[in-house]
């Protein structure tokens, strides 16, 4: 069964694209040091209470052995921190309360290969 996207590439659009990814792939950004990703600790600070919060943001692979305040990316409240900066504002769902948070610090530990 063929599906039209709306669009076709051709053999000279296919070759562009895999050129762009290429070079993507060979020069990756990286995000700002100050930003939530994976193995980071994001502190933030509850809008509600004024309490503070810290958590660590884990890969899904780690999150059936995450210890208490790691926070996997496969939740939707993991997916709202990653790539949160300080200042961002994240929204808290506790039980049938609503509230806010505001990141204050993400700090990243340093990737060894």
């Amino acid at each position: 069964m063929m599906m039209d996207a709306g669009f076709h590439l051709g053999s000279r659009d296919i070759d562009t694209l895999n050129a762009k990814l290429g070079r993507i792939y060979r020069n990756p950004v990286a995000p700002p040091e100050n930003t939530a990703r994976i193995d980071s600790t994001v502190t933030l600070i509850n809008c509600l209470d004024s309490s503070v919060l810290t958590f660590r943001l884990t890969d899904d692979s780690d999150c059936p052995e995450a210890g208490k305040g790691d926070v996997c990316i496969g939740s939707p409240f993991g997916l709202a921190l990653l790539g949160t900066r300080p200042g961002s504002v994240v929204k808290l769902g506790t039980s049938n309360e609503e509230g806010h948070a505001v990141v204050l610090k993400v700090e990243n530990t340093a990737h060894q290969s």
